[in-house]
């Protein structure tokens, strides 16, 4: 798993993703009409808890749900995050 991760993960910069800005023309292609589901990493270290709830309340999805995980759960708690998945 380990050399799986580090031939996958690679750093990407923050700014793009923290920036970024979605324009509609219509509700009926608006991205808010699609529910989104926001899986909080409580154990993060990249995306702290703050940032994350700066994120969620600037565009506030559908769900918020928690996992005992760092950032990257599918890589350290695959099975809790496929329960989170299937109970959604």
């Amino acid at each position: 798993d380990v050399i799986l991760a580090s031939k996958l993960l690679k750093p990407v910069p923050a700014q793009p993703i923290l920036l970024a800005r979605f324009n509609s023309t219509s509700t009926s292609t608006s991205v808010d009409a699609v529910a989104r589901v926001y899986v909080k990493t409580l154990m993060d270290r990249v995306i702290k808890q703050e940032m994350q709830e700066a994120m969620i309340k600037k565009w506030p999805p559908s769900k918020v749900v928690a996992i005992n995980s760092d950032h990257c759960p599918f890589f350290s708690a695959p099975r809790r995050l496929v329960n989170i998945l299937l109970n959604l």
